[in-house]
């Protein structure tokens, strides 16, 4: 018998996510999507796989008990990809384990395990799918129970996205909603033209898509404190000026490390990355999902954030200094202190973002030097800051 037209078509695809998802492990370390994205690619490799195997009964002599097995392998690895897709979402938009999303995290996997118990039962009843004594594989009636967990997933990763929606850019948004589209077309082709891996094969195309998104993610992250570079910090402060121009408010952050050259000069470059490291994640930890946080140069970071008013602005500042005090009630080696110029932005001071950017900065270093003159304390009146 001849080699059908799909089998090379998947050949090819189950090697393409294989070195996909082993580039992305061994390179996780340039951001903290990078992880997930390996995990799905792998589940994608390996749903590939057993597909393959399980429609190779065209062949005869092939082991039916094999058939059987990959058959059911593959439907279970369906809902994993569902949940596994909302964990990579959750990855991109924040590194942080945020306490308002566990109710949604509890809802995926309770949902993922409704698409199982129908597999579950399919050895005894024929739910999802059974073989006649002739070896030919039928659908079940609970036959779209597993895809179908597995889509009300990745929709919920998606209403997770969506609000959040300013915290990405326009093209890595617009790659992310667009993920369901090649499997649930698949899916569709495949309920009148059954015979060719049309769900797998669109997951692949999806992964592909995603990988240049992944890539161009890691590209915009700094490698060593996990937040965003110069470059996509300059486009989030574009968009967000646009957006102000629109009507929406926001402000913006300044911080720089306070003696960062002493901690370097006295405890050794390892040690002031590990600074820089431990400065950022105490700024991610006072912020909201949807903010946005980059280093900008050096010892500095910026903050930009969704706020309408300066009272809401001077809380998240509040919350940063007072959880600067118990990271320095800890027993580190260094002290981490952070100067901060921060600002409502207003569209007739600011026309451009270097007039903003420039502002910010000036206010911090106003900042820094009312800290030396206390000798390392933070001022109280924080309302001198906002300029």
């Amino acid at each position: 018998m001849d080699m059908p037209g799909w089998m090379p078509i998947t050949i090819y695809a189950i090697i393409l996510m294989g070195f996909l998802g082993i580039y992305s492990w061994r390179h996780v370390e340039e951001g903290v999507e990078r992880k997930p994205f390996a995990i799905l690619v792998f589940l994608t490799a390996f749903m590939l796989f057993n597909d393959f195997v399980s429609r190779c009964y065209i062949y005869e002599g092939f082991p039916h008990w094999l058939v059987v097995l990959t058959t059911y392998i593959n439907f279970a690895v369906l809902p994993a990809i569902g949940v596994q897709w909302y964990q990579y979402v959750r990855s991109v938009i924040t590194a942080e384990e945020r306490r308002s999303a566990r109710i949604i995290d509890y809802v995926v996997n309770v949902i993922a395990a409704i698409g199982m118990l129908a597999l579950v039962l399919t050895p005894f009843a024929g739910l999802v799918f059974s073989f006649d004594a002739q070896g030919v594989y039928h659908r079940g009636s609970l036959f779209f129970f597993p895809a179908g967990s597995a889509f009300l997933c990745i929709i919920i990763a998606e209403v997770f996205l969506l609000l959040r929606v300013r915290s990405l850019g326009p093209r890595v948004l617009g790659t992310l909603l667009a993920f369901p589209v090649p499997p649930l077309v698949g899916g569709i082709v495949a309920m009148f033209a059954y015979g060719v891996p049309w769900m797998p094969l669109g997951v692949s195309l999806s992964m592909v898509v995603l990988f240049a998104n992944v890539q161009t993610v890691g590209l915009g992250r700094d490698y060593l404190t996990g937040v965003y570079n110069r470059r996509r910090l300059e486009e989030f402060i574009q968009d967000r000026i646009n957006s102000a121009q629109a009507g929406r408010d926001f402000a913006g952050m300044m911080v720089d490390v306070d003696d960062f050259k002493a901690i370097n000069d006295t405890y050794g470059h390892a040690v002031g990355d590990l600074a820089l490291a431990d400065a950022a994640r105490l700024i991610r930890s006072t912020v909201r999902a949807g903010d946005v946080v980059g280093r900008y140069g050096g010892d500095e970071f910026m903050v930009l954030l969704d706020v309408d008013s300066v009272e809401e602005l001077d809380s998240i500042v509040k919350r940063m200094e007072e959880a600067e005090e118990r990271f320095n009630l800890d027993e580190n080696s260094y002290v981490l202190g952070l100067s901060k110029g921060y600002a409502m932005y207003d569209c007739d001071k600011f026309p451009t973002v270097k007039d903003f950017e420039d502002h910010l900065d000036k206010l911090m270093y106003a900042d820094k030097q009312r800290r030396k003159v206390a000798d390392g304390h933070t001022p109280t009146d924080r309302h001198a800051n906002e300029g």
